[in-house]
């Protein structure tokens, strides 16, 4: 195991190297800081020989490879991260075409248009019910009824909706 005044001394020579080198691999400050203890912490577990005439490029080398650990990991956890946003665009995706082939499939084309103006187009009740020449309740009641139409289909598909 290495004394107090042999890891310090080792700390203040090796130190700045050591972290230059992360800096460099990581390019984030506080990541750096954290490899270069993670180093030191390993050194005070005592099960490693040091020898003074190859510590200096051991300490640069646990850097690096601690470096390199990182790297990996962070590479994996993007890649895990991309593949769940491709499979979420994927799973909307189909959901989004199931429901616009319930729509152009199932509901009446008064009720299609109804729809379509109010959540493609954004119209309020009384703009639909003027652009259609409809009063507002039939606007209300189509939609409230194609609503209704499409939640029970697709809960029962098991969309959860």
């Amino acid at each position: 195991m290495i004394d107090k005044q042999s890891l310090e001394r080792i700390f203040k020579q090796h130190y700045g190297a050591m972290y230059r080198l992360a800096c460099r691999m990581l390019g984030n400050d506080a990541e750096s800081r954290d490899v270069v203890s993670d180093v030191f912490a390993q050194l005070l577990d005592g099960s490693v020989c040091l020898r003074e005439e190859t510590l200096r490029n051991y300490l640069l080398t646990l850097t690096r490879n601690r470096c390199i650990n990182l790297l990996v990991r962070r590479q994996r956890e993007q890649s895990a991260v991309m593949v769940d946003i491709h499979q979420e665009d994927d799973t909307e995706q189909e959901l989004l075409d199931a429901l616009y082939r319930f729509i152009d499939e199932r509901l009446p084309t008064l009720s299609q248009q109804i729809l379509r103006l109010r959540y493609q187009q954004g119209l309020k009740y009384r703009e639909i019910a003027e652009e259609l020449q409809v009063s507002e309740v039939t606007v209300h009641h189509h939609l409230s009824q194609s609503l209704k139409q499409m939640k029970e289909h697709f809960k029962a598909k098991g969309y959860g909706i």
